[in-house]
């Protein structure tokens, strides 16, 4: 296994919870300045400081959330990714599941008398069900429809 989408979906929140915290204290500073009874100049500026502030930690705030939009868009590849690898691993299965059953059959009958020798199919079933193939879940499946026909995607 290469991914856990639901892993990699909990970093997605663990950057919008950031995100949101971020804008709740960029907010609590711009009101907080907002309220002081302080008059003067310097209180203009401070003003104006915190209202910059609060504007940068909302900027911020939105790369985060972008940043978490993009490990979203992962964690929904490694998703699909994983579900390919799963539909291939079936299919193949099957296939070379039946193709064991037909040489099976083939060498039973030509033990049996009931034909001769193994026909050209039989030899590319052999062939097909001495397919190595990669451990479950692993990356190679996304391959092995290049190496094994009959796999629809």
């Amino acid at each position: 296994m290469y991914g856990e989408p639901s892993k990699i979906r909990e970093v997605a929140e663990r950057l919008e919870r950031r995100a949101d915290q971020l804008r709740t204290e960029a907010d609590d500073l711009h009101a907080a300045s907002q309220e002081t009874g302080w008059v003067s100049v310097a209180a203009d500026r401070m003003r104006a400081q915190a209202t910059q502030r609060r504007d940068e930690l909302r900027g911020v705030a939105r790369e985060y959330d972008e940043a978490a939009q993009k490990v979203r868009d992962h964690a929904a590849e490694v998703q699909r990714l994983l579900d390919l690898i799963a539909t291939i691993e079936h299919q193949a299965r099957a296939i070379i599941a039946g193709a064991i059953d037909r040489v099976k059959d083939a060498v039973s009958d030509v033990i049996g008398g009931i034909k001769d020798a193994l026909t050209p199919g039989d030899e590319h079933d052999k062939r097909l069900a001495e397919t190595p193939l990669p451990p479950p879940g692993h990356k190679d499946w996304l391959d092995m429809p290049d190496v094994i026909p009959g796999i629809r995607l």
